[in-house]
């Protein structure tokens, strides 16, 4: 029974150093990977924050060139301008400018003599709130908040 047991031990001898990793290496590297993570969230936030702005940017400038084609489509008609939100059907203006959504909504629209956009108010449909005049274009993620102005 010794002879086999010396030959199982000769044939299969004792590992001296087992390979892997120590506790304290994967510590170390999770630590590195925190330190990372914390320091790109920052820039990855500003990142999506200036896509959402051009995407609601690219939304309201759909909206304002839908009404500006249904205005100039009515100035043709009567030539008389001047238009209020009241003179165009909304379910046209997202239609013509490729909306879909429950919250996009027309606030407020004027027009000139002309039938030009003077002025537009829009909720798109993820909730902001928009302004067009013929400065610029201003986005607010709420009403009372201030409002960040898009040129």
């Amino acid at each position: 029974m010794k002879k086999m047991i010396r030959r199982i031990y000769k044939k299969y001898p004792k590992r001296k150093s087992l390979k892997g990793f120590t506790l304290v290496e994967i510590i170390v590297v999770l630590v590195i990977l925190a330190v990372l993570a914390v320091a790109m969230i920052p820039a990855l936030t500003g990142y999506i924050d200036k896509a959402k702005e051009k995407t609601v940017l690219m939304e309201t400038r759909s909206v304002m060139l839908a009404l500006q084609t249904l205005s100039t489509e009515k100035y043709a008609e009567d030539g008389k301008g001047n238009y209020k939100l009241s003179d165009f059907s909304e379910e046209d203006v997202f239609k013509l400018a490729d909306i879909t959504g429950d919250v996009a909504e027309l606030k407020d629209v004027t027009t000139d003599e002309k039938g030009k956009i003077t002025f537009l108010r829009y909720t798109t449909t993820d909730g902001y709130n928009t302004t067009y005049t013929s400065v610029g274009y201003a986005v607010s993620l709420d009403s009372e908040e201030e409002e960040i102005k898009i040129k």
